[in-house]
């Protein structure tokens, strides 16, 4: 044999072993935890507002396509009112209903306290109309 024997023991006092009073603890997953939750509702809470947002938004251009369409038919309406209104349209149709601008005006005065209105002396045309 080429090993040699230790011819004497190694001196005790230079190493010794510890024996510890509780075993060691293996790294929590607690705090992990936590911060996978906190990250998973951040995220889903980051979703949510996002889609939050652009249903606000096509609500938005929903009602912005409503106004501009209710806005196209209120211009619509003016100019058909307007249409209605012209004297040049209503002129035609009076006349043909019998209706004429009258030659002489007549003023009515009402007495109130009195028993009837009291007509007064024709005057010129246009210088004044009943119910004045």
């Amino acid at each position: 044999m080429s090993t040699r024997t230790l011819q004497q023991p190694a001196e005790r006092g230079a190493l010794r072993v510890l024996r510890g009073r509780r075993r060691l603890r293996r790294p929590s997953i607690f705090p992990w935890m936590i911060m996978a939750l906190v990250g998973t509702a951040a995220f889903l809470g980051l979703g949510f507002a996002r889609t939050s947002l652009d249903k606000s938004a096509f609500e938005l251009a929903e009602l912005n396509e409503a106004i501009a369409e209710q806005t196209a038919l209120n211009r619509r309406m003016r100019l058909e009112i307007a249409r209605l209104e012209s004297p040049a349209r209503i002129a035609p149709l009076a006349e043909e209903m019998g209706l004429v601008i009258p030659d002489e005006t007549r003023q009515i005065f009402v007495d109130l306290n009195g028993d009837g209105p009291t007509p007064t002396q024709p005057s010129g045309r246009g210088q004044g109309s009943a119910g004045d």
